[in-house]
Formats: structure tokens, C-alpha cells, sequence
């Protein structure tokens, strides 16, 4: 059997497996097995898998297991071994870890090898390990219950004799919820669906779908250009295309293809970039520069990472440097050629606009591709480096360059309204993302302001989706000051920046007539698509944010969208869970921590459980539990740590906001590390195994070079459980919770409120949007299901204001008529649809998504 990379992502993504039926009749108890094997990771199969198994060989079944437990596996965190410091967890963690330091200082300064334990006072109870060689005693620690080194609790050598076999741990008793395994027809026409969903999404992809989309590339080589759609609306998923395709394919095959889809110098450079494994969203790379401690000391950074005296004792420091530069793969002359003569060919205003967008790459850029040598033969691209370097070759001065972007902000600067529209017109897509900020320029000039909307309303077609959707949940909230205002900068990972909002508030009937502008364009646009007979739509997607700064989302087991919230159990107890691996030729120990801040409802800091306080003990009982705090993760099994949180018992006393937190408290960053992920599991059952995959509710990556990570608040009060994936820089080593105490209590309070504000559209939303322009009948699933039928020439308009005002039938169950396609948005997949039925599903059950939240974006 062949199981490829492709195979992988549809198993992971849709849940199915592709097997050729065969001549065997293998026994019930082989498929009994197999099945057995699939539950431990929270999985079933379907009848018809079930059958089609049974003819094939043991052999291949065997290997199929392998490779579909491998897939399942990583994609729940169950793929590596999680022995955390404490091997009885949540039992026999020492309460007093003030007490617990002072012993292990005392014995890291002064216990010797040979001599009586300074503890205890026993001869003959200690012994030395290695590679630490730090002395121990098996009467003061208990060696059935440590993992790792006592007093450095770094990972050591468990053969010697003070570590005891620990008790065994069996299988938790929960009860779950098994997701099911289809057995799909053709592996081949599903990839090609997905490529193309991948290839009309109109907006950055997340780094999941990146993945995805290379490795079907890179599995299809050429033959993936005859599904090319027509049009690829997102220019960086053009470079991942066909940088990708470059890096495997001849330039002769490559370029022509991917000639129609690219217009700029921009498209050029994102190109080469992807070719060259860089990212084509040309953010900038942070890289560690060393300084002399007396230049280091002008630096911004030097007070935000260095705020210890010992530093002065040294002679250089290591501050982060952003450049505008990646390594650069071999380009041949072939290629070089070719590049260039794609360029020749633009308009040589555009492209020397384009390029100075983006000068620093270009000067960088042009060091390989030697526009000189070919000045005759392109003379248009070296006229366009000459400007972009400020120089030519001759050593005299280039003519100054006045941009695009020039123009536009010398005309806010002069508030000049008339000026600003004129050029916004000439660029829908900036007219749209600067469409507030125009509306400000223009202010009570009614002139300006009707002409500014008579254009907004011609250029609303050529709006992206994303763009339009932001526009439809921003502008009603113009209508008063916000108590903040949130950026959202390009970045590697996300960075919102928070100020006070300064902005005039906007004029209602503009308000109005804007969002009317722009929720027909909305229709409009879904009109165009398929029409659909039934729409299930469920209500909990309400509090799930439409994706946004996908760029930026962390990979995860369920792709939560930044903002959204979901409920959470308070009768079952939160793992959290925490694992990093350092790289093979680590030169020294990486120490991430994992811990949980209390505050109450004033965001007031109450508690800690993290390593400086491993268990939190309140007057009604144990509020938080720590694993253990294990300070190296050596290749290849790395290190794991657990937090148990009793939800229940820290609300009774007065705790209302839970925030995780990962530090880095020395070594390498996120993105440097071999593998590094976080996630939760819901327990009924904290005696069994410390790690059950079946529980497995949230697993993401970490990413980036920041030093703190807040993937998630817990509001214990509304038992919800608030996904923010946010990152703050922190300082390059000494992380903890006290000192990312500001960041906290600055960033988790802002976004929560900025989400709950209205201003961002949820899943619900955009799914109502399609329901009326596509669908026949809608039916909306929650505590009181509803039905609602479009009735004879009722318009898309009419239509969607009687779905947002539940304008239907009640239904105690809802029943699927076969009168069309089928079209579902589900937070669970706990319900029976068509086979040929679209269904976008959050959390995978008896049925699995076939479409992501960003193909409703399509």
C-alpha cells in the first residue's frame, strides 16, 4: 500500500482513508484490533472502512495502522513519550516549594559525594548522576517519583540507582466522544479540490494549510498545473504555488505557468522568496546581532531583555536586529534571465513603485541577479535598480522617486479629502482598508463624503471577502468612541497593539448607507455561487470568529480562529500540558515553563501555580496542581509538563479569570526548537495515564522568537474559555509570570473586550450571509431549533433579515430534505449528513468537515 503525503493531510483534514479493495477475507479479530488500536487515540471506523479493511492483506493492514496512528497521533500531541518531573502526578508534589529550593540549593552548594546526607544525616543513602553530577539521597527524594535530576531537574541518566521503577498507570477511565474514520473513494479528486480551495482562498493562509499546499505540490509536481484555477485572488499563495513547484521543477515549466498570474515586481520577489524556503509575506527576520555593552545601551531592547546588573560584567550582548533579507537559493543564469525578462515586460512606473515598497529586499535581491550585466537587453529593470539602490553603476546620484504611497500620505498630511479619494480610486483594495480613515478626512465636507461613497459603491465589487466582512462588523461600531483601539501589524506571529481611540466618531446615516453598500456586495457574491437546498447552521458559531491574521494562527489539532470563545465543562478538571524538544546538536539546555495566573474580576494578580509555586493550595482545597518544572528537554524525547486546574474549587475562592502562560526561561526560541507544542485536555479521570489523547480538547504549535506565549484565558465566572494565541516579547531569559504580569493584565482584558465589542464578524454571521443568497431552507440548530423557507421571490436582502430575526417555524428535530445540495456550519460533528454534503465541522464527531471556516471566505 501506498500511504503519501497527501494521504496524510486527508486523513488529518477530512478524516478519510483511501484503500483499494482487495482479494483477502481477513479474520474479525485483526479488524477488532485495529479498531482497539484507534480508540486509545479517540477514534472508530465506519462500516464501509470497516468492510473495505477486511480485504486487504494482514500486512498491509499493519502498515496502515502504522501510518494512520503516526498522523493521528501528532496531530493530538499522543506521538511522544510525556513523563513529567513528578512521575505520581497530580499526587506527591511538594506543597512547599519555598522549603523544596532552599534543600535543593543547600545540596547543590554543599552535599559531596561519600559524605553524610546534609538532609538526613544517613551515610550510604546518596548518589552522584550524571551528566549533572549532582549528589542526591534516595531517603530526602523519593527516586519512584522523579524523572529528572532533583536538585537541577535537568533530564539525566535514569540507570543509575537512586531512580526507582514508578507505579504503573493504566488507561483512564473517561468517557468520551470517538471521532470517525470514512473510508474515501478517490484520493486523487479530493486533492485536487483541496488544491483548488487552497489556491481561491482570499487571504493569507494559516501555516497548516501552507504546509499542505506545498506538500501537494511538491507530491504532484507538473500535473498539479492542470487544476490550476482561474485566478489565484491571494498573491502570496501564488508564490507558495509556484515557488514551491520551482524548487522541484525545470524554470522552463515553472515560469510560464505561473506568468499569468503575476503582474507586479512584488509577485517576482515573493516568488524567489518561497523558491528560496523564505516567507513570501516578506515580514522581516529577527536575528541576534552582538554589541559591545556601551553601544548596546543606546538600544530600545537593552532595558526591555537586559535588566540585570551581572550583565555589566560582560563584554558584548546579544540584542534581536529585524533585516529585510533571507538566504538566498541558487539561482541559475537560466532563471535569472527569465526573472528578469518577466520584469522587463511591466509597466516601469508600477514596477519602480512596487519595488520601493519593498527596497531593502531589492537591494539585497539585486545582488543576485546582476541587473547590470544584462542593462541592454533590460534596460527597464536596471533603470528600476539604479532608483531602487539611489545610485548607478557609475557612482552618480539616481533621480528621486516619488510613490504612490507618497502621494496618499502628503494628501492626509494635508487633509486634502478630494486628493486622497482620487488616488484611493486608483487601488479598490487600499480604498477599502482606508475607507474609515477617509470617511475621517472628509468630515462634514458633504461633497467629499458623497463622492467618497459614490466610488466606495462602484469599487465595493472588487473588495476582497475578508475585507468586506471586516468592513460589515467595524463600521457599526463607529458610531461611538471604543474604550480602545486595536492594531494588528504584520508579523511572523500576532502582535496586537493597543491605544487609546482617538478617532471622530462617524456620521450614523453614513454608517448606514456604508454597511448597506457593503452587505449587497457580500450578497452579490455569494449569489454567484452554487445554490443550495438545505443550510444547517449552528447557533454556538456566534462566538467563533471569522479567521483573521491566518498568517500568524498557530498550528493546531482544531483551527480555533484568534477571538473566539467556547464553553468549557467546571465538573471536569483542565490538564494543560506542555512538551519541547531541543534540537540534536543542542549547545545548551532550553527551559520553557508552563504556568496559570489567577486574578479576579478586576484583573487583580490573587495566585500563581507555575515552577516558583507548584501547588496552590486555597482554604476550601487544592485549587492547582504542577507537574514539575524540568529545565532541559535533551533530543529526542524531550520534556513534558502538566498543570491541573480545578475550575470549581478556584471560583469558590473568588477567582475569576484563569491565563495560561508559556515562558521561555533560557535557552532557544519557539521556532528554534525541534518541536514544541501546548494544548488541554478535559479529565474526569486524573489517576490514569498523565497523557490520554482521547481528551485532547486543544493542541497548538509554538512559534516564533517571542518569549511569552497566551494562547488562552479561562473565564470561570461565564465558564467560557477565551482562544487569544497572542505573543509578547518578554525578556531573552528569566520569563515567569511575575514578570510578564503587565503584559497580562494589559493584553488579556483589552482583547477580550475588543472581540466581544462586535467589531470582529463571527462564523454565524457569514454563514446567514450565504444561507440567503444560496440557500432554500435554512435550519438553525441550538437550544430551540428553527426553521426558516425562503419564500417565492423573496430577495437575498428580505431573506437574510428574517434569518437574523429567527423568523421561522420551531422544530424539536430538525430533518434534512434531499430537495439539493446540503450545506452545514457545525460546531459539532454529532449529526448524520448526505454524503455529498459540504459541511465545515469545528470539532470533528461521527461526521468530520470537508470545508474550513476560510473556504466560506472564498
Amino acid at each position: 500500500m501506498t500511504f503519501t503525503a497527501s494521504h496524510a493531510i486527508l486523513l488529518r483534514r477530512q478524516g478519510l482513508l483511501f484503500i483499494e479493495a482487495g482479494t483477502a477475507s481477513l479474520p474479525g479479530n485483526f479488524i477488532e484490533a485495529f479498531e482497539i488500536n484507534l480508540e486509545k487515540l479517540g477514534y472508530a471506523i465506519s462500516t464501509r472502512l470497516r468492510h473495505r479493511l477486511q480485504t486487504i492483506s494482514s500486512e498491509a493492514l499493519t502498515v496502515l495502522q502504522a501510518q494512520a496512528w503516526s498522523v493521528l497521533a501528532e496531530q493530538l500531541g499522543g506521538h511522544r513519550t510525556h513523563v513529567p518531573l513528578y512521575r505520581s502526578f497530580p499526587d506527591d508534589v511538594p506543597a512547599d516549594t519555598h522549603g523544596l529550593w532552599r534543600q535543593r540549593v543547600l545540596s547543590h552548594f554543599m552535599q559531596a559525594e561519600g559524605q553524610p546526607c546534609l538532609h538526613c544525616g544517613l551515610t550510604g543513602t546518596t548518589h552522584v548522576l550524571n551528566p549533572c553530577m549532582h549528589v542526591v539521597c534516595d531517603q530526602c527524594f523519593d527516586g519512584s517519583n522523579y524523572s529528572a535530576c532533583p536538585i537541577c531537574e535537568r533530564q539525566v541518566d535514569r540507570h543509575s540507582a537512586f531512580f526507582k521503577p514508578a507505579p504503573i498507570r493504566g488507561t483512564p477511565t473517561e468517557n468520551v466522544t470517538l471521532k470517525l474514520l470514512d473510508l474515501g473513494t478517490s484520493a486523487e479528486q479530493v486533492v485536487r479540490e483541496l488544491f483548488v480551495s487552497f489556491c481561491q482562498r482570499t487571504q493569507a493562509m494559516s501555516p497548516v494549510d501552507v504546509a499542505d499546499l506545498s506538500d501537494i505540490v511538491t507530491e504532484y509536481g507538473p500535473l498539479i498545473l492542470a487544476s490550476l484555477p482561474a485566478t489565484i485572488p491571494v498573491r502570496e499563495n501564488i508564490a507558495h504555488v509556484f515557488g514551491t513547484l520551482l524548487r522541484h521543477c525545470d524554470p522552463a515549466i515553472t515560469l510560464p505557468a505561473a506568468a499569468p498570474y503575476m503582474n507586479t515586481a512584488t509577485d517576482v520577489l515573493r516568488l524567489i522568496a518561497c523558491y528560496s524556503g523564505a516567507d513570501p509575506g516578506l515580514l522581516p527576520q529577527t536575528v541576534l546581532r552582538e554589541f559591545t555593552v556601551e553601544a548596546a545601551r543606546k538600544k530600545k531592547q537593552f532595558s526591555e531583555l537586559y535588566a540585570h546588573s551581572y550583565y555589566d560584567r560582560v563584554a558584548s550582548l546579544k540584542l534581536p536586529v529585524e533585516i529585510y533579507r533571507f538566504k538566498m537559493a541558487k539561482l541559475g543564469r537560466p532563471l535569472r534571465r527569465a526573472l528578469l525578462e518577466f520584469m522587463e515586460n511591466l509597466i516601469p512606473a508600477s514596477m519602480i513603485d512596487d519595488m520601493l515598497r519593498h527596497r531593502s529586499y531589492w537591494v539585497w535581491l539585486g545582488e543576485f541577479l546582476h541587473p547590470a550585466e544584462y542593462k541592454q537587453r533590460f534596460p527597464n529593470v536596471a533603470r528600476a535598480f539604479e532608483i531602487v539602490r539611489r545610485k548607478a553603476p557609475d557612482g552618480s546620484r539616481a533621480p528621486a522617486w516619488l510613490t504612490y504611497y507618497g502621494k496618499l500620505e502628503a494628501a492626509i498630511n494635508l487633509n486634502d479629502a478630494a486628493s486622497m479619494t482620487a488616488l484611493l480610486l486608483q487601488r479598490p483594495g487600499e480604498l477599502a482598508r482606508r475607507f474609515d480613515h477617509a470617511l475621517r478626512i472628509a468630515g462634514d465636507d458633504d461633497v467629499a463624503v458623497e463622492g467618497l461613497l459614490a466610488g466606495f459603491e462602484r469599487c465595493a465589487p472588487k473588495f476582497s471577502t475578508p475585507v468586506l466582512l471586516t468592513l460589515l462588523a467595524l463600521l457599526p461600531t463607529r458610531g461611538v468612541q471604543a474604550k480602545s483601539r486595536v492594531y494588528w501589524p504584520k508579523g511572523s506571529v500576532v502582535n496586537g497593539i493597543f491605544a487609546r481611540d482617538k478617532r471622530p466618531v462617524l456620521a450614523l446615516e453614513t454608517i448606514k448607507r456604508s454597511v448597506a453598500i457593503v452587505e449587497r456586495a457580500l450578497l452579490a457574491r455569494f449569489e454567484s455561487k452554487p445554490a443550495i437546498g438545505d443550510f444547517i447552521i449552528d447557533s454556538a458559531l456566534k462566538t467563533f470568529m471569522v479567521p483573521f491574521n491566518e498568517r500568524t494562527a498557530s498550528r493546531a489539532a482544531i483551527q480555533l480562529s484568534r477571538g473566539s470563545t467556547i464553553d468549557i465543562a467546571p465538573e471536569k478538571t483542565i490538564r494543560l500540558f506542555l512538551h519541547w524538544c531541543e534540537p540534536e546538536k543542542a549547545h545548551f539546555d532550553t527551559d520553557l515553563d508552563l504556568s496559570i495566573g489567577f486574578y479576579d474580576a478586576q484583573w487583580q494578580h490573587v495566585g500563581t501555580c507555575s515552577y516558583y509555586q507548584r501547588v496552590l493550595q486555597g482554604a476550601f482545597g487544592q485549587i492547582a496542581v504542577s507537574s514539575g518544572d524540568l529545565t532541559s528537554a535533551p533530543f529526542p524525547n524531550g520534556a513534558s509538563e502538566f498543570i491541573d486546574l480545578d475550575c470549581a474549587m478556584a471560583e469558590k475562592h473568588g477567582i475569576r479569570y484563569a491565563v495560561t502562560v508559556v515562558n521561555n526561561y533560557s535557552g532557544q526560541a519557539f521556532e528554534q526548537l525541534e518541536h514544541a507544542f501546548i494544548g488541554m485536555m478535559l479529565r474526569s479521570d486524573t489517576q490514569g495515564q498523565h497523557f490520554d489523547p482521547r481528551t485532547v480538547e486543544m493542541k497548538f504549535n509554538l512559534q516564533g522568537a517571542d518569549g511569552i506565549f497566551m494562547p488562552m484565558a479561562i473565564d470561570l465566572e461565564s465558564k467560557s474559555l477565551h482562544w487569544l494565541d497572542v505573543y509578547s516579547r518578554g525578556k531573552l531569559e528569566f520569563n515567569n509570570v511575575a514578570t510578564s504580569n503587565t503584559a497580562i493584565t494589559s493584553i488579556c482584558p483589552t482583547m477580550i473586550g475588543y472581540f466581544a465589542s462586535g467589531v470582529r464578524a463571527n462564523m454565524f454571521d457569514l454563514a446567514v450571509l450565504h444561507a440567503a443568497a444560496r440557500a432554500q431552507r435554512v435550519l438553525i440548530r441550538g437550544k430551540g431549533n428553527i426553521v426558516i423557507e425562503r419564500a417565492a421571490g423573496e430577495s437575498s436582502l428580505q431573506f437574510l433579515k428574517r434569518l437574523r430575526d429567527g423568523d421561522g417555524a420551531t422544530a424539536e428535530k430538525l430533518a434534512i430534505r434531499q430537495s439539493g445540495p446540503v450545506m452545514a456550519a457545525l460546531f459539532n460533528g454529532d449529526m448524520s449528513l448526505p454524503p455529498d454534503a459540504s459541511a465545515y465541522v469545528l470539532k470533528p464527531g461521527a461526521m468530520t468537515g470537508t470545508i474550513s471556516a476560510s473556504d466560506f471566505l472564498s
